[in-house]
């Protein structure tokens, strides 16, 4: 009996790629792409920070405005793309997004490196760059429309994909950061700001090239589908069995039917049937943006101690790290049915969105005030432990919310309507997160 699913590439003996398989692979790098943008410009402010050096007022506003200009972008755009919905052409959505992306970041790139730049009025550069993270949010929202309306159809698997692929853009980022602190160590600050020209040069240009590698794995995906089908994930985290990607041969989905919607659905249908999932989505990313608030001014206990570890330099991207870790171990548990940490009732997964709450005022017991007050426990194995707690909460929470849309939905046309749904309150989440640490600076200070 021949295999339904395709090999795609195959080493005799040693290693054999399903068509399923190097889906799942593609959607984490697409999840990669996704996020790695955002990266970049806040990883960056170091940088800019000596860039606008003669500009004090520029370098003290630039991660906030940043943020701003990118939040706010993403949540009308996104809300734009999820009232575009009939005859809407997903897959194109997110090739488009990723080529925008690779021009971007190309040019950012150009930018660390070109004299022309660095010589450029610090007000006129300032606007460039906010201008192209106007474009790059923009773009980012179309490649995330198209993505997750691909995923509820496809199957609640390569959500999770997509997610994990954000998560790995996350902890990337702390690591590069620990290694260049250990690396560079007391250089000069000239010397740190030619290192730091040629090191956000290599970033920028990662980004295109992590869209690159995504558009050529969407081609390959396509030259080896099956027919004219995409093929459906197995029911098996329902009958509780490993996760495995098999095919579903009652129902398959028309490729041609994966991108493009017929029928446009109103958000009071989403929203009678999602309610509390995108409730769940918006207070776990809206809590969520308390935790740089602590990660940056909370500083290790052992003040006296001479390893370099406990620096500031280093124990605060560590703690970065480890929330990051969390967060992905949050998200990988939830592909294992065996392990039972995929929430599937949105009752229960709202009521544990809302109790994350109780993170804030045990965070406010670690060394909150340093060489000011004593912490009321003073221990960074709490601390870290905390934050570790955090970063699981959050990757459970909104996989398992991503995960579980796509079963609450009865027609592929509402499967993809929700992705823009979905994307919608994510973005609302961050911009209202993101007030709301403003609120929780002032409590901590």
């Amino acid at each position: 009996m021949q295999d339904p699913e395709p090999t795609v590439l195959q080493v005799d003996g040693v290693f054999t790629l399903k068509l399923s398989s190097l889906k799942y692979f593609s959607f984490v790098v697409i999840g990669i792409a996704l996020l790695w943008p955002w990266n970049c410009f806040l990883s960056a402010s170091a940088y800019y920070g000596l860039r606008f050096v003669n500009s004090p007022s520029l370098s003290k506003v630039y991660s906030s405005t940043m943020m701003s200009v990118s939040t706010i972008t993403s949540t009308l755009y996104n809300y734009y793309l999820s009232q575009k919905q009939t005859g809407a052409d997903y897959k194109k959505r997110v090739h488009l997004g990723l080529n925008i992306t690779i021009i971007i970041f190309a040019f950012m790139a150009i930018t660390c490196v070109v004299q022309l730049f660095l010589d450029m009025n610090d007000t006129a550069f300032f606007l460039i760059i906010m201008f192209m993270v106007l474009a790059s949010a923009s773009a980012t929202c179309l490649a995330q429309n198209g993505t997750m309306a691909i995923v509820n159809v496809m199957g609640e698997i390569y959500a999770n994909a997509v997610m994990v692929g954000q998560a790995v853009a996350g902890v990337l980022p702390s690591c590069a950061l620990i290694i260049s602190v250990l690396l560079v160590g007391d250089n000069s600050s000239k010397q740190e700001k030619i290192g730091k020209d040629y090191g956000v040069f290599v970033y920028y240009i990662t980004a295109s090239l992590i869209c690159i590698f995504s558009i050529g794995l969407l081609y390959w995906i396509e030259h080896h589908k099956l027919g004219a089908t995409y093929q459906k994930v197995s029911s098996s985290m329902e009958m509780g069995e490993e996760t495995s990607l098999q095919v579903d041969q009652d129902e398959p989905d028309i490729v041609e039917d994966v991108p493009t919607q017929k029928q446009f659905i109103p958000f009071s249908q989403l929203w009678a049937k999602l309610k509390l999932v995108v409730m769940t989505i918006f207070f776990t990313f809206g809590i969520t943006l308390v935790f740089p608030v602590f990660a940056s001014v909370v500083e290790s206990t052992n003040t006296n101690s001479e390893s370099r570890f406990f620096s500031k330099q280093i124990y605060i991207p560590f703690v970065y790290l480890m929330w990051n870790l969390g967060d992905l171990m949050g998200r990988l548990m939830c592909g294992y049915p065996q392990l039972r940490m995929l929430i599937t009732n949105p009752r229960t997964m709202f009521i544990y969105s809302l109790a994350r709450l109780a993170f804030i005022p045990l965070f406010m017991t670690c060394n909150i005030h340093p060489g000011v007050s004593a912490p009321i426990i003073n221990s960074d194995l709490w601390y870290v432990l905390l934050q570790t707690l955090f970063g699981i909460s959050n990757g459970q929470l909104c996989t398992s919310a991503f995960m579980v849309v796509g079963k609450l939905c009865d027609s592929d046309d509402e499967k993809e309507a929700a992705g823009g749904f979905t994307t919608v309150f994510l973005s609302v989440g961050l911009a209202v997160g993101s007030v709301f640490s403003y609120l929780v600076v002032l409590i901590v200070g």
